[in-house]
């Protein structure tokens, strides 16, 4: 007799699954369900459905099994690992639920926001948000800490995460990633108390004359300031990977760019006497920012507070100008200007010239070595804990 066809299979076996719910055979559902999950391998569909009859009514390993296959077979689904963390959870598996639910988290930021949904997805929801909030707020706080000399740090906000109600200080000043709030807002910064600025002012010049001689070089090493693939508003679809805002990187997120590093010698030797912001070693980030004439980049705010962003202008034409919380000012070259870039601010070229300044960011100069050392702790503890999240096996 021939083999029936899987078609054929499949589909008696979803009319008795739909006949077992129709008479409350719970146990009837079940096998005929995994029945079709052997039947039907790579339907991630299948196998979610599985899951959670398996969580109802079956077997709690069979429901990790179920969950831990939809994830394979659809890697790119939030949902398939908001409803795996959420068994995890239920099964006292925390670190292993706390990995499913983070990387969720990143495919789809919304498992960080609490919501008032009652259905089942909203209630894992709001149980994968939670979860991640505990977690990394006393991930935060144990390593910095509770001496009181680390206290303004001990209360700093990871603001994607913190595990209670916060508000920022100011009404122009949100940043995106990490707030400490006891530190003073400023959204610009007053340079005369600070030595180095007088020297590194008096290299301008020099850092000037390597840039010209060195920009069409290394032009060709540029990139998009904005990557394409980023989530931004409207506002910014002219500079989204466009170079009409083109960054060129001598450090970027704390790594030397050597293909351009090479280019430019003395104004990495002029950086050395100022305070340069990093998590390592490294300076975190060191670039020239060249904006094309008539662009505009529109009010946003930037990640953190606990370090400031420093402009040397270089190539400055009239109409050009920077806005921080509400305050213009006009770059003149070989002036730097310092602000915190928590606050909303913009910067506009209404020029027929491209503009061009250097960018570095250095340490906020309120912070003490041991804040500076403690801020570095906790963004290398996070770092290392997400770089090391794997799914289960079983």
């Amino acid at each position: 007799m021939a083999e029936e066809p899987a078609a054929d299979r499949a589909q008696m076996l979803e009319a008795s699954i739909d006949r077992a719910f129709a008479s409350g055979d719970n146990q009837g559902v079940l096998l005929a369900l995994r029945q079709l999950a052997s039947l039907l391998s790579t339907d991630a569909e299948v196998h979610h459905r599985l899951a959670v009859i398996e969580e109802q009514i079956g077997d709690p390993v069979g429901a990790i099994h179920a969950h831990l296959k939809c994830l394979q077979l659809a890697p790119g689904n939030p949902l398939a690992y908001l409803y795996a963390g959420y068994c995890l959870q239920q099964q006292g598996r925390t670190n292993a639920a706390l990995a499913v639910y983070s990387l969720g988290s990143d495919l789809d930021a919304g498992m960080l926001q609490a919501n008032t949904r009652g259905d089942p997805t909203g209630l894992r929801l709001n149980a994968a948000n939670r979860a991640l909030r505990v977690h990394f707020s006393a991930l935060h706080r144990e390593v910095v800490g509770d001496k009181p000399e680390l206290a303004r740090i001990h209360d700093a906000i990871w603001t994607r995460t913190h595990d209670r109600p916060y508000e920022f200080k100011q009404p122009q000043q949100a940043p995106h990633l990490f707030y400490i709030p006891a530190l003073t807002p400023f959204p610009y910064a007053e340079l005369e108390s600070w030595p180095w600025v007088a020297e590194l002012e008096r290299q301008a010049g020099a850092i000037r004359e390597e840039l010209l001689a060195n920009l069409s070089q290394s032009r060709e090493l540029g990139r998009p300031y904005l990557d394409d693939t980023m989530q931004l508003g409207e506002e910014f679809k002219p500079l989204l990977g466009s170079l009409n805002w083109t960054a060129l990187d001598l450090y970027k997120e704390g790594v030397r760019q050597e293909a351009m590093a090479v280019y430019f010698p003395r104004t990495l030797e002029a950086l050395n006497c100022a305070p340069l912001y990093g998590l390592s070693e490294q300076p975190f980030e060191v670039f020239f920012s060249l904006l094309k004439p008539g662009h505009h980049i529109k009010p946003h705010y930037g990640l953190s507070n606990h370090s400031l962003t420093v402009h040397l202008p270089i190539i400055t034409p009239p109409n050009c100008s920077l806005i921080v919380d509400r305050e213009e000012r006009h770059w003149q070259p070989g002036k730097l200007i310092a602000f915190d870039d928590s606050f909303l601010h913009e910067a506009i070229n209404g020029s027929d010239e491209e503009r061009v300044v250097l960018i570095f960011s250095i340490w906020h100069p309120q912070l003490s070595a041991a804040e500076r050392e403690a801020i570095t702790r906790s963004f290398s503890t996070r770092s290392q804990w997400l770089d090391e999240r794997t799914l289960p096996t079983t």
